[in-house]
């Protein structure tokens, strides 16, 4: 038996509390004193022991940060490259007034920008910022926490997008092939982002989210949501993942929430992979990717796009609940959409036939 609608349930007995909105970020992507994302465990792991190290040789150099304006507002976001010229993100990041409606790049003021972290070198090409030409919202997201006509609740599905760049990415960056594989409860993703950071004891950290910064941290899916649009029938696709941060309280007490039955109302005991790997999301973690690992490649399988407190220790701490969507009932909308334009076929070679299956990793 699997727990469904679990969201309904949390917003009705009031303990859900945000989506992993993006976080109020400088105009200006200049490096900042703010040491942000992915909650670590607790001591001796720090956040500081999460930080990737922003060359073209890690794993994760293809991980962008976006940062998102308009409004006289600059928020940030976190993304993964499927092309040389795709972002995949969350479709809250760009929806400008929580109901569905898509930031206008042709507004003056209006942009989106993927921000590149393959070196730590200012001036040095990889540490490119690159405005998007192009954005798209998958169809059926109307607004975090919108459900279709005749659902009743608080639906997160459909939350994903895809930014076009208006060049390609730095030489090095990781392009990311989709995980073609099914993705069951157990699974562990590494889950990687620019956000707010903090760790199981103590929560998250103010103002922590940096463009520049990113980390990396793993969780095990514990189990999914099915399809809105078919009213969460059991029949119908798996779009949405959810798992919990677990860990052990200052006073030795073990949380693993998901695990005790008068939370969901069925018992679901997810593995916890220790306090040196277990981990949270943040503000500014939306949209990021949550990898699976394949023939030693990191292959996109979901993102990471909401969070939210079950008051068992501080905000972001040990016991809060996280998630974000099931990218393989997306793969038809994401191949139809990352389609380079006419003048970029040649640079590619081939056709994206299925996102990504022909790897173009660039070391």
């Amino acid at each position: 038996m699997k727990p469904t609608k679990l969201l309904q349930t949390l917003a009705a007995s009031g303990l859900f509390l945000a989506a992993l909105t993006a976080h109020a970020a400088p105009s200006g992507i200049s490096a900042s004193a703010f040491t942000p994302l992915v909650t670590s465990g607790s001591l001796p792991d720090t956040p500081a022991a999460r930080v990737d190290a922003n060359t073209a040789a890690s794993p994760f150099s293809g991980v962008v940060s976006l940062n998102i304006r308009y409004d006289g507002q600059s928020f940030i976001c976190s993304g993964a490259m499927i092309t040389p010229w795709h972002v995949l993100t969350a479709a809250h990041c760009v929806d400008t007034d929580g109901n569905g409606s898509l930031i206008n790049i042709n507004q003056a003021g209006n942009d989106v920008r993927a921000v590149f972290n393959l070196s730590n070198t200012v001036g040095d090409p990889g540490r490119a910022i690159v405005t998007a030409n192009r954005v798209d919202m998958h169809s059926d997201y109307e607004g975090f926490g919108n459900c279709p006509a005749g659902v009743n609740g608080f639906c997160v599905n459909d939350d994903i997008a895809i930014v076009r760049l208006n060049q390609a990415a730095p030489v090095g960056a990781a392009i990311y092939d989709m995980y073609s594989g099914a993705v069951n409860e157990g699974t562990t993703f590494t889950m990687v982002g620019y956000g707010t950071t903090g760790d199981g004891w103590n929560g998250y950290t103010a103002n922590s989210a940096n463009f520049r910064i990113k980390r990396s941290g793993q969780n095990v899916f514990d189990f999914a949501e099915t399809n809105d649009e078919a009213n969460f029938s059991a029949a119908s696709a798996e779009e949405v993942w959810y798992a919990d941060f677990d860990g052990v309280l200052p006073n030795g007490t073990a949380v693993d929430t998901f695990c005790d039955p008068s939370v969901l109302g069925v018992a679901v005991c997810g593995a916890s992979l220790g306090n040196t790997i277990e981990s949270n999301i943040g503000g500014g973690d939306s949209g990021g990717p949550s990898f699976v690992m394949v023939n030693g490649q990191y292959q996109l399988a979901a993102n990471n796009t909401f969070g939210f407190g079950m008051g068992i220790s501080p905000r972001g701490g040990f016991g809060d609940g996280l998630g974000g969507i099931l990218l393989n009932s997306y793969r038809d909308w994401i191949t139809a959409t990352a389609v380079p334009e006419p003048g970029s076929l040649a640079l590619i070679g081939v056709a994206l036939a299925g996102l990504g299956l022909s790897r173009r990793r660039k070391a």
